[in-house]
C-alpha cells in the first residue's frame, strides 16, 4: 500500500468531516493541492468501500463506513477515560498489571494497560488481538456477543496455541455457556502455558459487553486459593465502569465473593 495514497485519503476524509453537506471534485482538489484526475480516482475507489458517499453530481460527502469508524473512535476514547481511574486502582489492590480489552469488529484488542511492580509481569501489547477461542478476554466477549460466539464455533479451524487450547466445539460451547452463567472467564494455560487470564465484563447503556477487565499472570501468583478474591475485585471494577457507562442495574454481574467462591468450587469438580 502507497503511503502518500493513503495520506491523501485521511486529508480527504479530514475535509469531508469539516464539510458536511459535501464538496465538489474541484474543491477537494484546489483546497487539498490534489491533482484533479487523482482525486477522481481516490475518490472513487473511497465510494467503492463505503468510506464516502455521492451526496450530488460530481459531489461527495462522508460515507456511512467513515461515519461509523468515527463513532467506534469516540465511544472507545470515552470507554478509556470512564475505565482509567477504575483500573488503577484494581491495579493497586491486586498488584499484577490489570487490562481493558475491547471488542473492534470481529476481534478483540488490547486498549489499555496498567503496570504492577512485580519483578516477573506479563506484559501485553496494546492493540494487539486476542483469539475468540483461546483467551480469557476472547472467550468472554466472544460468549457475551452471539454473532462473535457464532463466528468462533463456526471457523473451519481453531488454532491450537498449547496443549490446553480449546479447539473441540461442543467444550468451546459449553464453555461459552458456562461463562455467561459466572460472570467471568479464565484461560488456564491456553493461550501460553504457565499463564493465568481472568476476565470480566463491562456492560454499556443498552447492556451490551463491550469491553473486559482483563489481568493475566504466572499460575502460582493466580493459585485457587487467591482466585476468587482476585476475581471478585475485578468483577466489581467491571461493574463500577459499567454503571458510569448507564449500564442497567439488572445487567450487572453479582459480585461478591461468596458468588466466586461457589462458581470456582462448580468449575472446579466438573473439571
Amino acid at each position: 500500500m502507497n503511503p502518500a495514497r493513503i495520506d491523501r485519503a485521511l486529508a480527504v476524509l479530514g475535509y469531508l468531516a469539516q464539510h458536511h453537506d459535501g464538496r465538489s471534485v474541484k474543491h477537494l482538489s484546489d483546497d487539498l493541492g490534489l491533482p484533479m484526475s487523482s482525486t477522481h480516482d481516490l475518490l472513487q475507489a473511497m465510494v467503492d468501500i463505503g468510506a464516502v458517499r455521492l451526496a450530488g453530481p460530481r459531489t461527495y460527502a462522508l460515507g456511512p463506513r467513515s461515519i461509523g469508524l468515527a463513532l467506534s473512535i469516540v465511544d472507545s476514547v470515552k470507554l478509556r477515560h470512564v475505565a482509567r481511574p477504575h483500573l488503577a486502582q484494581l491495579c493497586e489492590q491486586v498488584n499484577e498489571n490489570v487490562y481493558l480489552a475491547v471488542r473492534s469488529g470481529d476481534d478483540v484488542v488490547y486498549a489499555d494497560r496498567y503496570e504492577a511492580s512485580q519483578l516477573l509481569s506479563v506484559v501485553i501489547q496494546l492493540g494487539g488481538g486476542r483469539p475468540l477461542h483461546g483467551s480469557a478476554v476472547g472467550k468472554l466477549i466472544a460468549a457475551y456477543n452471539p454473532d462473535l460466539e457464532a463466528r468462533a464455533l463456526g471457523a473451519s479451524r481453531l488454532e491450537q496455541f498449547t496443549p490446553f487450547t480449546l479447539t473441540n466445539r461442543d467444550q468451546l460451547r459449553a464453555e461459552y455457556a458456562a461463562i455467561r452463567d459466572q460472570a467471568y472467564s479464565i484461560s488456564d494455560g491456553e493461550s501460553v502455558e504457565g499463564i493465568i487470564g481472568l476476565a470480566t465484563p463491562v456492560i454499556d447503556a443498552s447492556g451490551t459487553v463491550i469491553a473486559a477487565v482483563h489481568i493475566c499472570a504466572p499460575r502460582g501468583r493466580l493459585a485457587p486459593d487467591r482466585r476468587p478474591m482476585v476475581l471478585t475485585q475485578m468483577l466489581q471494577t467491571g461493574v463500577q465502569i459499567s454503571r458510569q457507562l448507564g449500564a442497567p442495574d439488572d445487567m450487572l454481574p453479582d459480585t461478591t465473593l461468596d458468588t466466586v467462591i461457589a462458581s470456582e468450587e462448580r468449575r472446579a469438580s466438573a473439571s
